[in-house]
C-alpha cells in the first residue's frame, strides 16, 4: 500500500515515536510533530489550534498506519514460518492434507491485516484531504492517491 512501482514507500517516514517526515516530490522535507506541529524546510508553521488538531489527529493515524503495516508484515513472516513447518511436517508424517488448512489459516491473518492497513490508507488520504482545505501549505504533502486509497484492497 501507498507505495510507488520503483521507489517504495514515499509518503512519510517515522522520524521517531513523536516526528514524521512528510516527503514531497519537488518541495522540502516537512517534519509532523505529534502534538500537531508542523514545519517545512525546517521552519515551523504557524497554526490555528484547529489546524493544529487536524495535523495531530493525521500524525496519531500515520502511526496507526505503521503499527498496522508492521503487523501484515509479521503475519506474513509467520505464515511463511507455518508453511515451512507445516511441509516438513506433512512430508515427514505422510500427512499432506493438512498442510493447505493450516496455511490457509494463517494467511487469512495476512490478509486481514493488509486490509486494516489499506483502511488507513484511506483514511489518512481523507483526512489529508481536509488539512489541505484549512492549511493550503500542506498541499504537497497531501500525495496520498485517490486511486491508491480505492485501489489498495484490491492490491492486497
Amino acid at each position: 500500500a501507498a507505495c510507488s512501482n520503483d521507489t517504495g514507500f514515499r509518503h512519510f517516514s517515522l522520524v521517531d515515536a513523536d516526528h514524521v517526515a512528510l516527503h514531497a516530490h519537488g518541495s522540502p522535507e516537512a517534519t509532523l510533530a505529534a502534538d500537531g506541529q508542523l514545519a517545512i524546510g525546517g521552519k515551523p508553521v504557524a497554526l490555528t489550534p484547529a489546524q493544529q488538531s487536524l495535523l495531530k489527529d493525521y500524525h496519531a493515524g500515520v502511526l496507526a498506519m505503521v503499527h498496522d503495516a508492521t503487523a501484515t508484515g509479521a503475519a506474513g513472516m509467520a505464515t511463511a514460518a507455518t508453511a515451512l513447518g507445516a511441509v516438513a511436517s506433512g512430508l515427514a508424517s505422510g500427512d499432506t492434507q493438512s498442510i493447505d488448512a493450516k496455511v490457509d489459516a494463517k494467511a487469512a491473518q495476512v490478509e486481514a491485516a493488509a486490509m486494516r492497513v489499506c483502511a488507513d490508507l484511506a483514511m489518512l488520504r481523507d483526512k489529508q484531504e481536509t488539512i489541505v482545505a484549512q492549511l493550503p501549505a500542506f498541499a504537497p504533502y497531501a500525495t496520498i492517491g485517490a486511486d491508491e486509497a480505492s485501489g489498495c484492497s484490491s492490491q492486497s
